[in-house]
Formats: C-alpha cells, sequence, structure tokens
C-alpha cells in the first residue's frame, strides 16, 4: 500500500520541470501534490510569463492549499513566504515528502523540522527508477541551459543514483 501522506511543493521544482516539459512526472509519481497559496500565487500570477505559470494552473494533480495561521517569524527569518509556507504545510501534514531546491530552505526543513526532502535532480532519479523517463542526463543539462543552479556534485550524485555514472 503506497503512504498516504501527502507530498508538498515549493515552487523551484515547479518552475524548473516546467522550463523542461517535465512537470507531469510530479503526477505521475506522487498523485496529487499540495502547492501553498504563496507558492502557487509566486508561480501563476507574480510568476504569469515564465515556466511552470500555465502548467502549474492546468494541473489536475495541484492541490492549492492556504496556511494558516501564517508560518512563524522565526521560520520566514531568511526565508522567502513560499519556502517558510511550503515547510510549514508539510509539517502540519506529516507529508511524506517536501519537494524543495533551495539549500538553506531544506537544511532548515531537514534539521529543524525532520522533513524529508527531495530537489528537482531527485525527483528525475526518482522517475528513472519508475520507469517515467528513460535517462536523467538530458533533463540535467536542459535544467542547466534553462539558468537553474545544479552544483556539479549534484549532478554527479544524481546521474550516479539514477545508474548512469558521473560527469565528464
Amino acid at each position: 500500500m503506497s503512504d498516504p501522506r501527502p507530498v508538498v511543493a515549493d515552487a523551484g521544482p515547479l518552475i524548473v520541470l516546467a522550463a523542461i516539459g517535465q512537470i507531469g512526472l510530479l503526477g505521475e509519481l506522487y498523485g496529487r501534490v499540495l502547492v501553498p497559496e504563496a507558492v502557487f500565487t509566486e508561480v501563476t500570477i507574480a510568476g504569469f510569463d515564465r515556466p511552470g505559470s500555465a502548467e502549474l494552473g492546468a494541473a489536475s494533480w495541484v492541490v492549492r492549499t492556504p496556511v494558516a495561521p501564517q508560518p512563524d517569524l522565526l521560520l520566514r527569518r531568511g526565508l522567502g513566504l513560499g519556502e517558510s509556507e511550503a515547510i510549514t504545510l508539510a509539517f502540519r501534514n506529516d507529508a511524506r515528502l517536501l519537494l524543495l531546491d533551495d539549500r538553506r530552505a531544506r537544511q532548515i526543513a531537514e534539521l529543524a523540522y525532520g522533513l524529508r526532502v527531495k530537489g528537482a535532480a531527485g525527483i528525475l532519479v526518482e522517475s528513472k527508477k519508475r520507469g517515467l523517463i528513460a535517462s536523467i542526463a538530458t533533463p540535467l543539462e536542459q535544467m542547466r541551459i534553462a539558468g537553474y543552479f545544479l552544483g556539479q556534485p549534484v549532478i554527479d550524485r544524481a546521474l550516479l543514483e539514477a545508474g548512469e555514472g558521473g560527469s565528464s
């Protein structure tokens, strides 16, 4: 039986997966994804002309979720509202997974809140392991071309986990 706990997403993975034409993987992998109101607004309204806007607004697997009460000020210190809401929503709903790329936000989510976190590269690895994509090398390169920062250690680890070796 699959884990019934929700998956929560921050803006970063949504935007970059949309930019490379792979946002649909989230629906295939997780069935439904809770997207905090601040993240939904950031991607669809504030970013209406950027990748992810139309795709997120039209995705049937997205559950737009208000976060009330708002995250406490300590969490918001140094993080954006979307990241703070994503961490708060994941924690309050005992999420099985938080989709989040920002390094500082990931550290806070994992260390202070005990959340399991996966970034865009990890989503690609999981997609390959489940047979949804044939390779992660091209999508990883597309992410870089789209201007998304991925450190070489992240790329090397993802390629290794996907059984595609390291980088050149």
